[in-house]
């Protein structure tokens, strides 16, 4: 994510998940970030409301469908994740 970046919240809905997979509605899908640096001033990110910041490399999330999130990168440096999407 760039400096200057913000991703509004939302909730995921994995619609492209479940047709390239062939999945029915009911299966339950989850998301996985891994920061892959230690936090940087104005790296943010926010799940259910709930801040979430000063991570470190190799901390995680994890939500499924249904969980408002969001993130910004108000800082001078891009903010490097890895994200996983799996049933």
């Amino acid at each position: 994510m760039t400096p200057g970046c913000t991703l509004p919240e939302h909730q995921d809905t994995y619609a492209f998940f479940k047709r390239r997979y062939k999945l029915s509605s009911g299966t339950p899908i989850v998301r996985v970030i891994v920061f892959l640096e230690d936090w940087q001033s104005g790296h943010y990110l926010e799940m259910n409301k709930h801040p979430v910041v000063k991570w470190h490399q190799g901390d995680w999330v994890c939500w499924g469908n249904q969980f408002p999130h969001l993130a910004a990168n108000v800082g001078q440096t891009d903010r490097y994740t890895l994200q996983i999407t799996g049933i």
